[in-house]
């Protein structure tokens, strides 16, 4: 699958999951970590699982499953690795403490507020 194939279904659970503030960066020609990542915020721990999961579950429906899960449990900040694509899904205090938008090379490719 191509990765911003992957990435607009990444961006598609985020959204399902009424994530906030979602930021998506292309990084292929910037990185060899990965080709796009994807930022975004729930309002608690408890919603920012439930984000981590609703990715999940749009992204298991094209047999894909993440290489990796880090900080499932905190719920604060949430990283699904799924190759050419990482989600990062944060608490809003802790996306503001630790700005990774501001790692970012260049703007976001698109961005999406609440609908």
């Amino acid at each position: 699958m191509q990765s911003k194939v992957q990435a607009d279904l990444v961006v598609a659970g985020a959204k399902d999951g009424k994530a906030s503030q979602i930021a998506l960066y292309d990084l292929r020609e910037k990185s060899s970590l990965a080709d796009y990542v994807m930022i975004c915020e729930g309002r608690s721990q408890p919603h920012c699982r439930g984000i981590a999961e609703k990715i999940q579950e749009k992204l298991k429906l094209t047999k894909i499953r993440p290489l990796g899960i880090e900080g499932e449990m905190e719920g604060t900040w949430i990283l699904l690795d799924y190759g050419d694509v990482i989600a990062h899904i944060f608490h809003p205090d802790i996306r503001t403490y630790y700005k990774l938008d501001e790692l970012q090379p260049g703007p976001p490719l698109e961005t999406w507020d609440e609908e």
